[in-house]
């Protein structure tokens, strides 16, 4: 009862403030110093009479101030397409070593199709022009030279244009990576087909010791091999052959196998992948992953091989030929025996490596 009393008085004060005249004291009671209570709905009672002629003027009632936690919290959800493209903005890659694809034919169809493969299994991709020895000799660089006496001599035959073109395109490209301070590149040509489980296994290639310079993703021929290790998964082995592959399709090699590549192979004499297969010459680590990563698809080689329709050459290098080839097989065995814990034991395996229909035996 008392409550009611002072408020109708309290009422009464600032309708005699709001009309400007004085308001009569009055003694004080003990809920003078108890403000009134406010409610969910229900405002408080202004304080003045400015108060009051805002309060008189329509649409004058002020909004409640919200704060800016309050306001973040009642933004609207994210629409599904912003979440798709943070998605795409954070999506991490699977591993850092990128793949560079050689080609001749940047527009081609197949190379696009390659470099989506790759980026749909999140990998870094880059395009490398390739050197067109088609129709002619390509024009060499500083402390690149053709050999052709050694090549004379070795093979019976010198190499075609094509040989040393595709040859230029995988030895600068590695330069071109070791200039760039590359740890490790992924070098694949544009006619290879990538298995499903391509960037998985070669995140894990990439984090093998230094000692694991080089690695073959495919290979052409089957050969007695050590086996080293058992991949992540199971099923893939990292494998070390006692002889060459052969073929470039695809490779992954770390800095140190740069280095030794570009040290040893300015002087051209043979094609690119045999420099991979003569290893033990320059002792490159050289390793192989079965089953392969990738395959060749079948098409036409726009390369002609030295051996088809060799170049006559005098007849006293036909004489000289087989020394040298004993001379080299000697300096096989012998790295093989100096290094016989890193080869050894050995075998081939017992099934085809790989879907490449050139693969031999």
């Amino acid at each position: 009862m008392m409550l009611q009393q002072y408020w109708q008085e309290l009422k009464r004060q600032f309708t005699l403030q709001a009309a400007g005249r004085p308001s009569p004291c009055y003694p004080p009671t003990p809920w003078a110093a108890i403000p009134p209570r406010r409610s969910a709905g229900r405002q408080a009672a202004p304080s003045n009479a400015r108060q009051m002629q805002a309060l008189a003027k329509p649409g004058g009632r002020r909004k409640p101030r919200v704060s800016q936690h309050n306001q973040r919290l009642r933004r609207p959800p994210p629409s599904p397409s912003t979440l798709e493209r943070r998605a795409q903005k954070v999506t991490a890659y699977i591993a850092q070593t990128p793949c560079w694809v050689i080609t001749l034919h940047p527009r081609g169809e197949g190379v696009h199709g390659l470099l989506d493969v790759l980026r749909s299994q999140r990998l870094r991709t880059g395009l490398v022009a390739g050197i067109d020895g088609r129709t002619d000799f390509p024009q060499l660089e500083t402390g690149e030279y053709i050999a052709n006496a050694a090549t004379r001599w070795r093979h019976l035959c010198e190499l075609t244009s094509s040989e040393i073109g595709c040859y230029l395109a995988h030895l600068r490209t590695i330069n071109r990576a070791y200039r760039a301070g590359f740890n490790r590149i992924c070098i694949l040509e544009d006619d290879v087909q990538l298995e499903p489980d391509f960037g998985r296994v070669l995140a894990e290639l990439e984090r093998l010791p230094p000692e694991v310079e080089m690695i073959r993703l495919m290979g052409l021929k089957l050969r007695k091999r050590r086996v080293v290790k058992i991949l992540g998964d199971g099923i893939h082995k990292l494998v070390r052959p006692e002889r060459g592959w052969c073929g470039a399709q695809g490779y992954l090699i770390n800095r140190e196998g740069m280095q030794k590549v570009l040290n040893y192979a300015n002087r051209i004499l043979k094609p690119i992948d045999k420099v991979f297969d003569h290893f033990w010459q320059f002792d490159l680590h050289l390793y192989g992953v079965e089953p392969h990563l990738l395959w060749e698809t079948e098409h036409a080689s726009s390369i002609v091989k030295s051996n088809m329709g060799r170049t006559k050459v005098t007849s006293w290098l036909y004489w000289l030929h087989p020394i040298g080839k004993l001379w080299r097989s000697v300096g096989r065995h012998y790295y093989l025996i100096r290094h016989t814990r890193a080869f050894y034991p050995a075998q081939k395996p017992h099934r085809r490596t790989g879907r490449t229909m050139r693969i031999k035996p």
